[in-house]
Order: structure tokens, then sequence, then C-alpha cells
């Protein structure tokens, strides 16, 4: 897979239509201040692409926490796109080559956090 190139456009777009930390409503981070946010690819690596499906809206706190919990981090992201109409488990499939859904499911019982293994089971209760 050739490797990934930044898509500016889409990225300011993004910067520009989502000016808060989306984490900050299950996260104890930064109270939702609108400071230094960072721009957080669910699937990263070979598998990053610039779009809406794959972006949330960060603080540098909420951006820690997802990379040092990344399966916990990767559902609640899901949630978080889904709470804005941005999840799309076909795109996903097809760009990830598993079903975001079944991952979900897999790997709710390897998480810790109570409150995101819920936010999981909800995900998966709606796109049943």
């Amino acid at each position: 897979m050739p490797s990934h190139k930044k898509d500016r456009a889409v990225l300011q777009a993004f910067a520009d239509t989502v000016t808060w930390c989306q984490g900050e409503p299950w996260l104890d981070c930064c109270s939702g201040l609108r400071g230094n946010l960072h721009i957080h690819h669910v699937l990263g690596g070979p598998h990053r692409i610039d779009a809406t499906w794959n972006m949330v809206r960060l603080c540098v706190e909420a951006h820690d926490w997802m990379h040092s919990h990344p399966k916990a981090g990767r559902v609640l992201c899901w949630h978080i796109l889904d709470s804005r109409k941005a999840f799309e488990p076909v795109t996903i499939r097809e760009r990830w080559g598993q079903c975001p859904l079944a991952y979900v499911e897999r790997v709710l019982p390897q998480i810790a956090e109570d409150w995101v293994r819920e936010l999981g089971e909800r995900l998966l209760e709606r796109h049943a």
C-alpha cells in the first residue's frame, strides 16, 4: 500500500469544522477547551487516510489517552464518529480489510474501562 500523503485541504476543513475536543465528554481531559487540538486518525499506519470517517479532534491529553489505550481508544473514536453520523463501517472494512463491528465485538472483553465497553455495546446495537 502506498505511504500516506497528507491531504491538507481535508485536514484544514476538518479542523475548521470541529473546533473542540471530542474526547472531553468521556475523558477527564481539557473540559472542552478550544486550545491545542490535534487530529487523531482512528486507523493509522498503512491504513491512515485523511477522511472525515477516520478523524476525530482531540486535546493533547485525550490524544495521548487514545494512543496509550489503542483498543479502547478505537472503540471510543468509532462511538464519537457514530454520534456525528460519520461512522462508515463499509468504507472502513474496504480500507482496513476487516469489519469494524466485528473488531469491536472481539475486543470488548479485553477493554478494562466499563464505560468504553458500554459505548461499544451501544455501537453494536445501533448497527445490528
